[in-house]
């Protein structure tokens, strides 16, 4: 499977903590920075498919799933705790010269299994 990057929001607008949610080529994740480092994750937990972001929290190197409270490392994407859930997908990101993030997403477009399931009402 091949991948390419693809620009998605300048570096400075990535606060520290906060979660910012994006489709790239149709995969869903977010991007969060973390004690400066900044991170590219699949927004969709491994347990009941919920969403990330926006309503989940960056925590102590760790995302927590807003539904249940399933916690992920951020650099591996393992789950911590209790659980053991499979790991979150990460992608890679850089900061390009002129200070945009870039994330590379596979060129073939996410299956079901890549896709958050969206809260009824």
């Amino acid at each position: 499977m091949s991948e390419n990057f693809h620009r998605v929001i300048e570096a400075a607008e990535v606060e520290e903590k906060a979660m910012l949610p994006f489709i790239v080529n149709g995969w869903p994740l977010f991007l969060c920075r973390d004690e400066g480092t900044i991170y590219a994750i699949i927004n969709r937990c491994t347990h009941a498919a919920a969403e990330f972001a926006p309503g989940g929290r960056v925590r102590r190197g760790a995302v927590m799933c807003p539904l249940h409270g399933a916690r992920f490392r951020l650099d591996t994407g393992e789950c911590i705790g209790g659980a053991n859930y499979k790991p979150l997908k990460k992608f890679e990101c850089r900061e390009t010269e002129d200070g945009w993030i870039e994330v590379a997403v596979p060129d073939e477009a996410p299956g079901a299994e890549h896709l958050p399931v969206k809260p009824l009402g």
